[in-house]
């Protein structure tokens, strides 16, 4: 089992989280997946796919370094100065590994919030796009009908004028109709009169 300090960019205090998070071994972190990682305190989700990708590193190291000590079991003199300096020299790299993995990850962090922001104003100005563009909707539909009501109420007001017009010419035709017969009448009348007068004279 590798611990999980061998793995590049896991110091003391990020080695704590990892280990209080179930994650124990590189080999736990190797097979993770990045969502899972996540969840651990101050890993987002570039410096993630970056632990497992060195995990699977140091996984995969630590077997082909072990073979050549099995090589030498008689020389027990020396091999043990080699290996105390070779774990600092390792450390070094891995320190400076860190923090580039550190900015790489601020950088993904921020093109990701960036991102994200953009995402969001794209998001806002399409809703209220759209939103505009449904309230023109509704106010030319509003205003169509408008002019479609307005048409009918002048057609009737029109239909109402005609039809007035025309009962009031009606009644002009009648009382002329009217005026002619009593003219007529009186006529009568009259004429009745002068016969009447003629023959009292006989």
């Amino acid at each position: 089992m590798t611990a999980v300090t061998d793995v590049k960019g896991v110091g003391e205090a990020l080695g704590k989280s990892l280990v209080s998070n179930g994650f124990k071994t590189a080999e736990a972190i190797a097979k993770a997946k990045p969502d899972d990682l996540v969840k651990v305190p101050r890993v987002g989700a570039a410096r993630a796919s970056l632990l497992i990708a060195a995990a699977k590193e140091a996984t995969a190291a630590k077997p082909a370094a072990a073979k050549p000590a099995a090589s030498k079991p008689a020389s027990r003199r020396a091999p043990a100065r080699k290996p105390a300096a070779r774990k600092p020299a390792a450390r070094k790299p891995a320190a400076r590994k860190t923090v580039a993995a550190a900015a790489a990850e601020k950088r993904a962090e921020e093109a990701a919030r960036k991102a994200a922001e953009e995402k969001a104003a794209a998001e806002v100005a399409a809703a209220k796009a759209k939103k505009k563009a449904k309230a023109k909707a509704k106010a030319e539909k509003a205003a169509k009908k408008l002019q479609e009501m307005e048409a009918v109420f002048s057609k009737a007001k029109d239909k109402v004028k005609a039809k007035a017009k025309k009962d009031k010419k009606s009644k002009k035709d009648d009382k002329k109709k009217s005026d002619k017969k009593d003219d007529k009448k009186k006529a009568d009348k009259k004429k009745d009169k002068k016969k009447d007068k003629k023959k009292a004279k006989k």
